[in-house]
């Protein structure tokens, strides 16, 4: 064996060290609470050059709805409701009010609310996107500070509530006050809605990418009960890859 394959053969075997995790391939309970709600959320954005086996395929078509608050005085703002199949399918507009609630992807919310009772899905990304409603008053940066609630009632009795605040969720280098991109897995079911507050002449634009959905019709038809998407790449598509030069030898870690 020359040095050259020493070498290889010395990279390989330090590799194997770190990738191998030998000492947890028997870790069943430890480990078993993990249900993918908190990693549901990786939207491939740094691993969307990969490509081979392993790689999905599918984008995730996303469910886009507006809410315009057209009053012009009076409350400052409206509470809408998104989703709740069992709470507010049979409430006058759905809950929403006199917001004017608008299903902006293709039919109407009310199929859209339906859809989710019967077919769940799970959340990965969400834009906000606020506008001005006619020449009223601009309340957009405002609309994008909300606190939303999201909320999840079993038939049993049980509820918890949980906060969402989109003020804290803005990237510090964004330059866009009327758009937000926000990574945050959320479950719905007939049983999960979301509240939030909608400014006076404001329109409030939701869309949300599914990441996973189930399906039984699939599995009727012979493909599989719960289908994967990839929430796409909305942010920082043009900027610039960064290059590190560097005059040292590049080595594998030996560990």
């Amino acid at each position: 064996m020359n040095s050259i394959e020493k070498e290889l053969h010395g990279y390989i075997n330090g590799t194997e060290k770190m990738s191998g995790f030998d000492s947890y391939d028997n870790a069943e309970g430890d480990m078993s609470y993990f249900d993918n709600e908190s990693m549901s959320y990786y939207d491939n954005d740094n691993m969307s050059y990969a490509s081979g086996p392993g790689a999905s395929s599918m984008v995730s078509d996303p469910y886009v709805i507006s809410f315009s608050n057209t009053t012009a005085t009076g409350a400052t703002s409206t509470t809408a409701v998104l989703f709740g199949y069992n709470d507010y399918a049979t409430a006058t507009n759905n809950g929403n009010g006199a917001l004017v609630v608008t299903n902006l992807q293709g039919g109407t919310y009310g199929r859209l609310l339906t859809q989710s009772n019967n077919k769940p899905f799970k959340i990965g990304k969400f834009r906000f996107q606020a506008a001005t409603y006619g020449t009223g008053t601009d309340n957009t940066v405002s609309q994008l500070a909300i606190t939303m609630t999201i909320n999840h009632v079993d038939g049993n009795g049980k509820q918890y509530s949980t906060p969402l605040n989109l003020a804290i969720a803005r990237d510090a280098y964004q330059q866009q006050n009327n758009i937000l991109d926000v990574t945050k897995p959320i479950t719905v079911d007939g049983n999960t809605y979301l509240t939030f507050p909608v400014y006076i002449n404001t329109v409030l634009t939701i869309a949300m990418f599914p990441v996973e959905v189930f399906s039984t019709k699939a599995a009727l038809n012979g493909g599989r009960s719960l289908n994967m998407a990839e929430a796409p790449r909305l942010s920082g598509k043009n900027v610039a890859p960064v290059i590190i030069q560097t005059a040292q030898a590049v080595k594998g870690i030996t560990g």
